[in-house]
């Protein structure tokens, strides 16, 4: 039987009904510490200034859409080492950036300039090649093929489970988006 006459803190009753609001005290600073010291990078700080540059990523889609160029990446085994087939309305000896973006981890994301192939092109498409870092593991990458000076993309999601190899277009929404912009600018 618990002695009554007994101090609060050496009492049993007591401590068992504080074990839960201290267990979670501990908890929410466990978790503001690890809330602190990770990085997200899938958030983004300047909310207008993110929104100005998708409005220009759509300028870029719908460029790529009127010179209908599309391109195709062909990743080799180990994922070292990619050719990138690029067709359409666009200059050739101009340079192209293949752009690898990891889904979660902005950190695992490559950017790397293609070397156009030393054969000639093959029907309307030209041939380039890519030196890759290794790839980390993820279930998909957008993969992103653009002139260096930012007029055109062309894009589109690739799963290494599926092949080794990705087409790439403009966005589909790029005409349904400027289609809206028009109509709203007539009223």
């Amino acid at each position: 039987m618990a002695d009554n006459n007994a101090p609060w803190f050496k009492q049993t009753a007591f401590w068992l009904l504080m074990m839960g609001p201290i267990i979670v005290v501990i908890a929410g600073f466990a978790t503001f510490f690890v809330a602190k010291h990770t990085a997200n990078d899938m958030v983004t700080d300047d909310y207008y200034k993110e929104g100005k540059h998708i409005n220009m990523q759509i300028e870029r889609d719908a460029e790529a859409i009127k010179r209908n160029i599309v391109a195709q990446v062909l990743f080799n085994d180990d994922g070292s080492a990619a050719k990138v087939f690029v067709s359409g309305d666009f200059d050739p000896e101009m340079p192209l950036n293949l752009l690898l973006l990891h889904p979660a981890t902005q950190a695992y994301d490559q950017t790397i300039s293609l070397k156009k192939a030393a054969v000639p092109a093959s029907g309307n498409k030209t041939e380039y090649t890519a030196a890759l870092q290794p790839l980390k593991a993820a279930v998909h990458w957008y993969v992103r093929v653009e002139d260096a000076t930012g007029k055109w993309r062309v894009e589109n999601k690739w799963l290494p489970s599926q092949g080794h190899a990705v087409e790439l277009h403009a966005a589909d929404n790029v005409l349904v988006n400027a289609a809206a912009s028009a109509a709203s600018a007539v009223q």
